[in-house]
């Protein structure tokens, strides 16, 4: 076998093993958080308090599927609204409490099925893989 063959191999596994934990991961969060709430609660876990509009800019939704998705992490004290002190027209969305300690139980549900999925590799495999990957960053912000 050549490079292009195993780059092939390579190649198609990455994108099976990518799709197979990008779905583990949105079945987890979708429990809680379906459609957009999840990525909503992704972006102010993220970037801090956002106004809606700054939200529906960085998902790609409209201003009214942050409203209704909003709406709903409100009533279920996910989220809470911020009310500017300079200009009370302007208003933020915020995770409460209650919000950070649900995605951390989440992301600890990740975690714990990434460990399943990759218990098998030794700490040099884990190693070896982290330095590939971090190789492959740079190169991607090198584009």
């Amino acid at each position: 076998m050549d490079r292009n063959d195993h780059f092939h191999d390579f190649e198609s596994l990455f994108w099976q093993v990518s799709l197979k934990m990008e779905n583990m991961w949105k079945n987890i969060y979708a429990k809680t958080f379906p459609g957009s709430q999840s990525r909503i609660m992704h972006m102010l876990d993220q970037n801090g308090p956002q106004k809606m509009s700054e939200l529906a800019n960085a998902l790609h939704i409209t201003a009214g599927a942050v409203t209704t998705a909003s709406t709903i992490l409100i009533e279920k004290d996910y989220i809470t609204r911020l009310h500017s002190d300079s200009d009370r027209r302007v208003i933020q969305l915020a995770l409460t409490d209650k919000g950070k300690e649900t995605l951390t139980t989440l992301q600890k549900e990740g975690r714990e099925m990434m460990q399943f999925v990759f218990q098998d590799l030794s700490d040099e495999d884990l190693e070896r893989i982290i330095k590939i990957f971090n190789r492959a960053s740079n190169n991607i912000d090198r584009l």
